[in-house]
């Protein structure tokens, strides 16, 4: 079943599609622009379960020993099949968050728990052998009407996935490609975990673009220096709404110990009291405060929601996106472009077209010649 596993796009809304496919809860990818200080300034890295990494694989040696994943409590399975690579370093990063953190689902509960004596090719194996992440994983084959086959003399890029996890905090790598974990090292005292693997993969980085300027741009000695970075972090749209929803019930409550305290007050929600968070102050304990500290935590919550209303309705948008985007990648266009074609041959215009358009990528590839070349 191996051969049967398909590459897929390195993209945010694919690989938080294929994780709910397979039954993961609470998770989405987001890409990481920047390797600077600042790089997840922006997040809550209390729930940023991991980080997967993609970059150009070469056949070098890496000096750098690998450690024992049982004896270091790690899930790690090594990479038997061809083109899993990315769901597999997103599978090993998922496995090792402690279960309080995050729901795996049923069927990955299953399989953590069916493979947990078994080394990590026996692993590897399982997951190569796994019909529902193997159904998951291919559900993001590009459709077309033609197969094309490529000669196998014919060299392509080939770009490899891997994983960063804290574990007793310490940082480890997971590459499927090895024997087992790497680990980078211990989280310092006063930083937070993903300073240790940022590091590490500016490090990997810098490698890279010394060696390229060391060839000088030949083609033969280049290397490649495009890279991709994911967090693996909470769903943000259910962290929003939750975090919206108890700020509705901590208002609610403040506007109704106004009102008993003969303050004109608008009630703004409709929320059930039953079922508020057990953590909000209650009735007794806003009783106790001047009505102007509750008035300013009135306000506070309404900025509060009116903000997070903001962060819910980008995060839709987002997830909008990503359903049209990956609906577009399961569709097969070439019926669509081959009637296009035929009505532009009929009307005597495909050649005019096909020849502009020649013209037009000859032209962008001089200006990138033009561009490396400086």
């Amino acid at each position: 079943m191996g051969d049967d596993w398909c590459t897929i796009e390195s993209d945010p809304g694919v690989f938080t599609q294929l994780c709910q496919e397979i039954g993961v809860k609470g998770v989405q990818f987001e890409e990481i622009y920047s390797l600077g200080p600042e790089a997840f300034a922006s997040m809550d890295v209390e729930k940023l379960f991991g980080l997967v990494f993609l970059f150009k694989w070469q056949r070098e040696a890496d000096p750098r020993p690998t450690v024992d994943a049982g004896d270091h409590g790690i899930f790690f399975a090594q990479q038997v099949i061809h083109n899993a690579c990315a769901t597999q370093a997103i599978l090993s990063t998922l496995m090792n968050v402690p279960s309080e953190k995050l729901d795996l689902g049923p069927h990955l509960k299953e399989f953590k728990e069916f493979t947990v004596g078994l080394d990590p090719q026996m692993k590897g194996l399982a997951v190569s052998n796994s019909e529902p992440i193997r159904k998951a994983h291919n559900s993001f084959r590009q459709q077309t009407s033609f197969e094309i086959v490529q000669e196998k003399d014919e060299k392509g890029d080939a770009f490899h996935f891997i994983g960063y996890i804290c574990h007793d905090n310490k940082v480890y790598e997971l590459d499927g490609l090895k024997a087992g974990p790497v680990l980078i090292g211990a989280v310092p005292d006063g930083t937070h975990w993903t300073e240790t693997a940022r590091e590490e993969i500016q490090k990997r980085i810098e490698t890279y673009t010394q060696k390229a300027a060391a060839s000088g741009g030949s083609e033969e000695g280049s290397v490649e220096l495009r890279f991709n970075l994911m967090a693996i972090v909470a769903n943000q749209l259910n962290e929003a709404e939750e975090q919206m929803q108890r700020a509705r019930y901590l208002r609610q409550r403040a506007n109704i110990s106004l009102v008993s305290r003969g303050e004109d007050v608008e009630l703004m929600d409709e929320v059930d009291d039953d079922d508020a968070p057990a953590d909000i102050p209650s009735f007794e304990d806003l009783s106790a405060r001047e009505v102007s500290d509750v008035k300013a935590l009135v306000a506070e919550q309404t900025g509060k929601i009116d903000e997070l209303g903001k962060v819910v309705e980008v995060e839709k948008k987002k997830r909008d996106k990503w359903t049209r985007e990956n609906n577009l990648r399961r569709a097969d266009l070439v019926p669509l472009a081959l009637c296009a074609m035929r009505h532009l041959a009929r009307k005597g215009v495909l050649m005019p077209a096909f020849e502009k358009g020649k013209e037009v990528h000859l032209k962008r590839v001089e200006e990138r010649k033009a561009t490396a070349a400086n």
